[in-house]
């Protein structure tokens, strides 16, 4: 028998094995991975696909190892080999992707399955995959068809997307979000236990609006949830939660409705016992405090919160930094019913614009857009300068019969943005014949 013990050969994904050993096969006594991070040794061998008893050679020790880079979740693989051709152990060296370059991926509206469900068929399509995807994985629409696939076993036929949704200060990180967009899922009815006299006339509200909404549970925007624990929270009821949530879901045509029914645990009322921030470059201390909506002593609405943090959120988003993550960590005391705040800002890098797109225009509005519109290449991008553009530029004759939506399609390994507009006509509008200077 050929013995190894006394040559190691490597092996980097992408290169070719040593000549010498190009014709041998191999068995794998054992498989080894150094520096697996959060993953279990069945994971990574499953995407690997091999396992002790594997028989190989080295083309296929390098497709193992490319498999592993192919999978999105490392920046590098390389494979040695010890021991004898017969009893080989293999030992990967793998370097995980940084969490920063992944998105963080959430389920809107799949009412018709557990999340236990959809994480066998999203581990069937990666196995690696442990609720994160890395930026532009091909993996997503991967996850389309094996989601899509996952429902048609429950007998609904439903068209599946994702899309990547920008941090805001609600939900202060970029997210991957997958979500049935056919059949519609809106909710038809909300029926709340344990809601108390007391409870209903703050409650009876959000629970009807909810009722008229589409259904909601993913990491972006206004959860169902959410909407319905809202006058909860602002009424300073900070610990209210749903519990023993149950969804039953009706078909009909190309839309569905849902009842929702929970447990309502509210908590008690807090109060403010300090609010306290150090202050930054971008706002100071005394500014921050002389826009507070939120003090000491007032119940602890989070609405309040909100538009107290507001300011300083604006402050940093209004240069660039798209991924500012501006949090107010509360430390309640449950035996006095207070909450101290404690706002710190952690701002990410500045992004600046890498490209512009308008579409729709006439050329004579194209012309004025491309000269008046600031936010050009190379500038810090600015969001409330793209949303206050056309308000704020009335004198704009051609633009004027224009309404606009728009994203910003963000780059985080460049920090640069790639801004897309999109123009509407809106019907007849007298235009002014000046220009702005």
């Amino acid at each position: 028998m050929k013995l190894l013990s006394h040559l190691t050969f490597i092996l980097l994904a992408g290169t070719a094995f040593p000549c010498a050993a190009a014709d041998i096969t191999y068995t794998a006594a054992k498989i080894v991975f150094n520096n697996p991070g959060p993953y279990t040794q069945a994971q990574l061998e499953a995407a690997a696909a091999m396992h002790p008893g594997t028989s190989f050679t080295a083309d296929d020790l390098g497709a193992a190892a490319q498999r592993l880079i192919d999978s999105g979740y490392f920046d590098s693989a390389g494979a040695t080999l010890t021991g004898d051709v017969k009893k080989a152990t293999v030992l990967f060296d793998i370097k995980l992707l940084d969490r920063a370059q992944m998105l963080h991926v959430g389920f809107e509206n799949f009412v018709w399955l557990t999340h236990t469900e959809m994480e066998d068929a999203l581990h069937a399509k990666s196995p690696l995959f442990l609720d994160y995807l890395p930026e532009n994985s091909p993996l997503a629409d991967a996850f389309n068809e094996a989601l899509t696939a996952a429902l048609t076993t429950r007998g609904i036929a439903a068209h599946v997307a994702h899309d990547t949704v920008e941090p805001t200060m609600l939900r202060p990180e970029r997210s991957l979000e997958f979500r049935i967009s056919a059949p519609s899922i809106r909710v038809a009815n909300v029926k709340l236990a344990g809601v108390s006299t007391d409870l209903v006339p703050l409650i009876q509200k959000s629970v009807n609006s909810a009722a008229r909404t589409p259904y909601d549970d993913g990491l972006a925007g206004v959860t169902t949830a959410d909407r319905i624990l809202a006058p909860l929270f602002d009424a300073g009821y900070i610990q209210a939660s749903l519990s023993d949530i149950t969804l039953a879901p009706t078909v009909s045509g190309d839309s569905a409705t849902i009842v929702l029914s929970a447990t309502l645990t509210p908590g008690n009322i807090y109060h403010v016992s300090t609010l306290s921030f150090a202050g930054t470059s971008l706002l100071s201390a005394d500014a921050f405090a002389a826009s507070a909506k939120l003090h000491t002593g007032d119940i602890a609405s989070r609405a309040q919160l909100f538009e107290t943090l507001t300011p300083l959120d604006a402050a940093y988003r209004r240069q660039g930094y798209m991924d500012v993550i501006v949090e107010a960590a509360p430390t309640p005391d449950s035996a006095t019913h207070q909450v101290a705040y404690t706002v710190t800002v952690k701002p990410g890098e500045q992004y600046r614009i890498h490209g512009v797109t308008a579409n729709n225009l006439d050329p004579a509005a194209k012309a004025d857009f491309d000269r008046y519109f600031l936010q050009k290449q190379g500038e810090l991008f600015n969001p409330e300068y793209v949303s206050g553009f056309l308000k704020g530029n009335t004198a704009l004759g051609t633009l004027l019969p224009y309404t606009a939506a728009w994203k910003a399609y963000a780059d985080p390994t460049t920090h640069t943005v790639d801004l897309v507009l999109d123009f509407m006509r809106r019907g007849p509008v007298t235009a002014p014949a000046v220009h702005p200077s």
